[in-house]
């Protein structure tokens, strides 16, 4: 137990918070500064971790996994995620499963007319939407009336186009449609730029990159700059105001005296600390509403390792009403190991987490076997990762908001209390729910500090180059053009027949993330 007196306390050592204290010492480095993280790590929602190869190790990605923000100034590289090739889509009736190689999934004409007409819609309200005051919208208070699956009902008028939509809002948000606002989902759409960015890995999207060696690479590197700033294993338990100071307390009694706090958690946490004074109403409110949402041998086939499905029948028992899977991605390494990341979120996640591990993993891999062959159970190591299990984030991938929570949103999530300030992905207006965002919130957080504490460090143009949407690609064509491609169902003998190498499986539940490894 101990007293110190510093100048800024940041709670959370993840992305957000880490920035943020990189941006305040990089204006003035004389600030005394102390990040304070209850987990025995940092990274908050990356987590990168070694799993066996046919001839050794290698690391893959259990949490956030693509990239944006920071990676050049911290010295890592990128490498592109692998899109080349045909893709699967499982939805429908009948379940079957289909093969496409276009950006997006192909659909009998009028789905894909439907789905072309309401993402241009949903782009169209996004762009009309004010970031720093949602609510504000001309329909605003209507639309956070709705949820998302009432506009989807009432819009779509094809079923497997709908079907589409839920299943990318499940991929993107880790919910159901009909859980969040729709005024929320066009906020979010928003700040990324559009439906396509959200949900493509083509040049300028989130999925375009991933992290050589980890996406948690990018705490650690932060950290490791900071040195013994960085207090793990330090949970704070309650902070309380006086007129010009703020006192920490931590859950091993330590006591942090300072000018400033910054909370970079997500917003599910902060209502679990003892505040004095208490939480503005607007904040309690919004906090109470915006819940957590509860991973080559296919290349060597033509395919991308990347499918689309909203779970497919399922009659194998374990009581679930569907398969566990929500999509998956090609995950192989940038010397070459393959991988498959898969993810099961949403009301599939809540279902199959009530399974054994063992049931789940079973369940995966007589999934992907429909899409990639039996050969899938021939991995080399395999790992998965529940994020409703991890401690200060109890889900995945972003908090989201109900419907109701909107006409809190602007003063909610990002207005200061006193001398307390606001980071987080959640909080981000660029990117929000993205690593990105979570960059863009501490840096954010770090200028109002500074405009206080150190009146002239920041200038008009540090604030604006913040706000500017971040867009980074050196993509390179594929050197194979991709041509559209009919639909085509795969045939039992083809899957059963055409691969002949080994893979790992990666996988996430609220997210329950889940990841293959196999031999090359």
């Amino acid at each position: 137990m101990s007293t110190k007196e510093v100048d800024v306390v940041i709670v959370g050592a993840g992305i957000a918070g880490l920035s943020c204290a990189r941006y305040l010492l990089k204006k003035d480095e004389t600030l005394n500064i102390v990040i304070l993280e209850g987990k025995d790590r940092v990274g908050g929602r990356t987590l990168s971790v070694p799993l066996k190869t046919d001839d050794g190790t290698n690391t893959w990605d259990l949490g956030a996994h693509w990239v944006g923000r920071l990676v050049g100034e911290l010295g890592l590289k990128t490498h592109e995620q692998c899109i080349q090739g045909r893709k699967f889509l499982q939805i429908g009736k009948d379940n079957s499963v289909r093969s496409y190689a276009s950006d997006i999934p192909t659909l009998p004409l009028l789905d894909l007319l439907d789905l072309d007409r309401t993402m241009k819609k949903l782009d169209s309200l996004a762009r009309e939407v004010d970031q720093n005051d949602p609510y504000s919208h001309k329909r605003g208070p209507e639309f956070d009336q709705m949820t998302l699956q009432t506009y989807l009902n009432n819009t779509c008028w094809r079923a497997e186009s709908k079907e589409l939509m839920c299943i990318a809002v499940r991929s993107t948000l880790g919910v159901e449609a009909h859980d969040i606002s729709m005024l929320y989902f066009l906020t979010y759409v928003s700040s990324a730029g559009g439906l396509k960015q959200l949900t493509e890995a083509t040049p300028y999207t989130a999925q375009e990159y991933t992290i050589q060696g980890g996406t948690q690479q990018i705490s650690l590197k932060m950290a490791g700059a900071l040195g013994n700033s960085v207090r793990l294993g330090e949970p704070v338990t309650s902070i309380s105001q006086a007129v010009d100071t703020v006192t920490v307390e931590t859950g091993h009694g330590n006591v942090y005296i300072c000018k400033k706090v910054v909370l970079a958690v997500p917003p599910n946490q902060i209502g679990k600390l003892t505040l004095e004074p208490p939480l503005p109403t607007i904040k309690r409110e919004l906090y109470k509403r915006m819940p957590m949402a509860n991973y080559a041998f296919w290349r060597e086939e033509g395919y991308s390792g990347e499918s689309v499905t909203s779970g497919g029948p399922w009659t194998a028992g374990a009581g679930c009403i569907c398969g566990p899977l929500c999509f998956t991605f090609d995950d192989t390494s940038a010397n070459g190991d393959p991988a498959l990341v898969t993810f099961v979120t949403g009301a599939q996640a809540v279902e199959w987490r009530q399974q054994t591990a063992e049931v789940r993993h079973k369940a995966i891999l007589e999934t992907l076997s429909q899409f990639f062959g039996s050969r899938v159970n021939e991995y080399v190591d395999c790992r998965e990762k529940d994020w409703d299990e991890e401690p200060f984030c109890e889900g995945g991938p972003v908090c989201t908001a109900a419907p109701g929570a909107m006409k809190y949103y602007a003063d909610g999530l990002r207005k200061p209390m006193g001398n307390i300030h606001l980071a987080g992905t959640e909080t981000a207006t660029v990117w929000a729910g993205y690593m990105s965002g979570a960059v863009q919130s501490g840096y954010r957080a770090a200028i109002e500090i500074l405009a206080n504490i150190r009146p002239g460090t920041v200038s008009q143009e540090d604030i604006d180059e913040n706000n500017k949407p971040f867009k980074r690609s050196n993509s390179k064509l594929c050197k194979k053009p991709l041509t559209l491609m009919p639909i085509k169902p795969i045939s039992p003998e083809c899957r059963d027949t055409i691969y002949s190498v080994r893979c790992l499986v990666i996988s996430h539940v609220t997210e329950i993330d889940h990841v293959i490894v196999g031999a090359n």
